[in-house]
């Protein structure tokens, strides 16, 4: 492009040859599409009168179909004629000023027509070089916008990083004045731009938000939605300001289009998908600023958990579970205004209420537990209603006043749900069965630690033929937890917690995984090893159906034999799950693995349950081994058991063993196995399964004695 030395050099030339044409002309003047003047040459202290803005302004709009407009401005006059270009797109306006105005202007437009016809395609020819250069530009900066954002949306930072950043970027390429974001469900405004701070920004996002028709400032204004579940309540993306940007209105749109579902992206990644509330991250770093704020007493933390949701998805389908928890969801937005709400996990939600009164929490608690039990819901050709829990607990201040904060709501949700479900429960320091379940779920990040950091030991507590003639090595397997000073912990101290916040089912994978690696290293993989070790197995695990293929999976994984393990399930356990016990005992029985029925003898119809279930061992309650030397009742009770063991083929352990005149009797009675301190105590259970170990209880009680 010519430099604008140049420039002025090329249209002065074309002043010359308009003196020549016209002796009267005194100055000229060009004017761009928009009305700003890039080639003066003459007189330029002309006063332009109104009616030379206003011919001007008509030449330029397209309004007027006019060849020229002859003005006059006493003294002297101006002529100007539109330019336009090959495809009679304007490229501005040519006012010529003269002393005197002629009297035909039609004939001087005649006289200079070839001279306009030259300029004009002179113009042309600009014109199409800087578009060609504009276009050149703006693709770099569409382009450079595009893989900055693209990659941004990648990086591990919160959304709202991201959005900033966005705007940010937008602000740079796009050349505009303002750029904004609002996503209302989630309490977002964000706007970039200069000169702005505190309320005036809030004032300037409420204007773009809702301009007024009649305010030119935002006639250029670039609006465009946020759309998915991420938004439900509502988003914008707005640009504002575009006369300094060479983007089209078109391209312009279509960039937005683009920058719209990227910001939807980043809002996705700190967002729950099925509900789009804010994710528990977001939730928390907000919960942990409360906390450690001056102003946490004015707030309370509200956790809620839908009642019964595993059964709504036994009993009518997982889609139907997620559309409860959508519902469910919608309540919390419409109803919780400005408080910030996330879904903690499947069925669990919070809320941090801000500058409510422990009485106005409550009431929302209630008011959200009537709106939501009154939905209507329909699956497999029934309609049902649905419930939930909420409990209110007060911020706690402290590193850790997140967490305690949480477990305090948790437990009094917990107290709501034992108390008849669908009800509000605060937390109440005084109220033991609330103080008990803090216990409890204050554990369960210290298990969740055990866990994942292998933390887990396991002990194995023999269990031995009462009568001579079986070389077998049985074991009961038993779990201790460490704690972080590698401490070992008594069941009592963790596995309440556990079982009360569904972690059962991993404890009893790690349990089954390590059992069976402890035998594939210690060379104990054949079936006649020699060995049998009894896991326990809970409730939760049973009704996991992915468990029976975890068990199946790790046996064949470790290729240890099946016929090496015992699997206990308490009898209440095995009731409680009927169908699902059935077939997981069946499925790993046909493999060769055996199963024990523990706790035997405390149900109501315990004798009922021995054919529903293919057992190979009875293990007789301990409270009847106990006392058996004392009570008549007892004897008689172990006797029954023994006899019907024995009709139906089944061995049978007594537990508890802790006395000699004990034993005796168990020996007398046929019990095929011993288990108790009188007999050996639990030890590591690598070290139980390579020590030399005493065949009998006979042994073992003379070498005990010794």
């Amino acid at each position: 492009m010519d430099t604008p030395r140049e420039k002025d050099q090329v249209f002065d030339d074309y002043a010359a040859w308009f003196k020549a044409l016209l002796p009267d002309a005194t100055g000229f003047l060009c004017y761009d599409r928009h009305g700003r003047v890039f080639w003066r040459n003459g007189d330029k202290a002309q006063d332009f009168t109104p009616d030379y803005k206003s011919a001007l302004a008509g030449l330029l709009s397209g309004d007027s179909d006019a060849e020229l407009q002859a003005v006059d401005m006493d003294p002297g006059g101006a002529v100007l004629f539109p330019l336009t270009g090959s495809n009679t797109e304007s490229h501005g306006v040519l006012a010529v000023i003269m002393s005197s105005l002629p009297l035909d202007p039609a004939a001087l437009r005649q006289s200079l027509q070839p001279a306009i016809r030259t300029m004009q395609r002179e113009l042309d020819l600009r014109f199409r070089l800087l578009e060609n250069q504009r276009r050149l530009v703006v693709q770099a900066a569409e382009e450079k916008l595009l893989h900055h954002v693209e990659s941004l949306v990648h990086k591990p930072q919160s959304s709202e990083a991201s959005l900033r950043r966005i705007l940010e970027l937008c602000r740079k390429y796009l050349a505009v004045e303002r750029a904004g974001i609002v996503v209302e469900g989630r309490g977002i405004r964000l706007l970039d731009a200069d000169g702005l701070k505190g309320e005036e920004r809030d004032v300037a996002l409420k204007h773009m938000m809702n301009p007024d028709g009649g305010d030119k400032s935002m006639a250029d204004l670039v609006t465009m939605p946020l759309e998915g579940i991420v938004t439900a309540g509502g988003g914008k993306l707005l640009l504002q300001g575009w006369s300094d940007s060479q983007f089209s209105r078109r391209r312009a749109r279509r960039v937005a289009r683009y920058l719209a579902s990227h910001a939807v992206s980043a809002l996705e990644r700190d967002t729950d998908t099925l509900t789009g509330l804010p994710a528990w991250s977001v939730f928390e770093a907000q919960l942990q600023a409360a906390c450690q704020s001056d102003d946490r007493a004015d707030s309370l933390l509200m956790y809620l958990d839908v009642d019964q949701l595993h059964v709504i998805n036994q009993n009518y389908g997982r889609e139907i579970g997620d559309e409860v928890l959508r519902a469910f969801a919608r309540i919390l937005r419409t109803w919780f205004g400005t408080n910030l709400v996330t879904r903690i996990s499947s069925d669990s939600f919070a809320a941090l209420l801000e500058d409510l009164s422990p009485h106005e929490a409550r009431q929302l608690g209630e008011d959200t537990c009537r709106r939501f039990h009154e939905l209507e819901f329909f699956g497999a050709g029934k309609s049902f209603h649905a419930g939930v829990c909420v409990g209110i607990a007060p911020l706690t201040a402290g590193e850790k006043g997140a967490s305690r904060s949480l477990a305090a709501a948790q437990v009094a949700c917990r107290a709501a749900k034992d108390r008849g479900g669908n009800r509000v429960e605060a937390y109440e320091p005084a109220d033991q069965s609330i103080m008990q379940r803090l216990d409890d779920i204050q554990l369960v990040g210290s298990v969740r630690a055990a866990i994942g950091e292998d933390r887990l030991v396991l002990l194995g507590q023999p269990i031995l033929p009462l009568k001579r003639g079986n070389d077998l090595r049985y074991f009961e397997v038993l779990v201790r937890m460490l704690d972080e000073q590698g401490r070992m912990l008594p069941p009592a101290e963790f596995l309440s917690a556990a079982e009360r916040y569904q972690l059962m089912d991993e404890l009893d994978r790690r349990v089954v995984r390590m059992s069976l690696r402890m035998l594939a290293e210690n060379g104990l993989r054949r079936r006649d090893s020699g060995v049998r070790l009894a896991i326990n197995l809970s409730g939760q695990s049973l009704g996991n159906e992915g468990f029976l293929h975890f068990v199946k999976d790790e046996i064949e994984a470790m290729r240890v034999a099946p016929e090496l393990l015992c699997f206990e399930i308490t009898e209440t356990v095995a009731v409680a799950n009927m169908q699902r016990a059935q077939a997981f005992m069946h499925s790993l029985r046909k493999m060769g693995c055996r199963f024990s029925l523990d706790d035997f003898g405390t149900g109501l119809s315990s004798f009922s349950y021995l054919k529903l279930f293919p057992i190979d061992t009875l293990k007789i309650d301990g409270s009847f081994v106990k006392d058996i030397a004392t009570n008549v009742v007892s004897q008689s009770v172990v006797a029954a058991l023994s006899e019907v063991a024995r009709v139906m083929e089944l061995e049978t352990v007594a537990e508890y063993v802790e006395k000699e005149d004990s034993l005796r009797l168990l020996r007398d009675l046929n019990v095929t196995w011993g288990q108790g301190y009188l007999l050996g105590e639990p030890v590591r259970l690598e070290e139980a399964l390579v020590a030399d170990r005493p065949s009998t209880c006979e042994s073992a009680v003379t070498r005990k004695s010794l």
